[in-house]
């Protein structure tokens, strides 16, 4: 394989909500500290890109101005992001996600058992 060769860009990336640069600034500098499951989310690369390494607090109400109101609390939702989770320490921040990532994986879980009313027969 040729190292001048570039593979293209993925459509999504994984992308680190508290960046990694961000967290050296805090003196978070462990890579199992600072890849952690709950501090990853996918978003568009080029988003990822303008992200860059800012705080959450400083590129999430960007992005949050994109969604009306009802739309944005959803998707917090579905994808386990505590309220006022871009203003949160970091280890508050990991502790809360993941509550919030087994709530959202039960509740799933529990439509696939037929345990929350409907049908999985539709």
């Amino acid at each position: 394989m040729d190292p001048a060769l570039k593979a293209k860009k993925s459509a999504t990336e994984r992308h680190h909500l508290f960046p990694k640069v961000y967290l050296k600034t805090l003196g978070i500098t462990e890579v199992r500290e600072t890849n952690q499951v709950a501090n990853y989310a996918l978003v568009e690369w080029d988003d990822n890109i303008s992200i860059s390494d800012k705080a959450p607090s400083e590129y999430f109400p960007l992005y949050a101005q994109r969604f009306d109101p009802d739309e944005l609390l959803k998707m917090m939702e579905w994808h386990a992001l505590p309220n006022g989770w871009e203003n949160m320490d970091y280890p508050g921040f990991l502790m809360e996600r993941r509550k919030l990532i087994s709530k959202v994986i039960m509740k799933e879980f529990e439509k696939l058992l037929g345990n929350d009313g409907s049908s999985l027969f539709i």
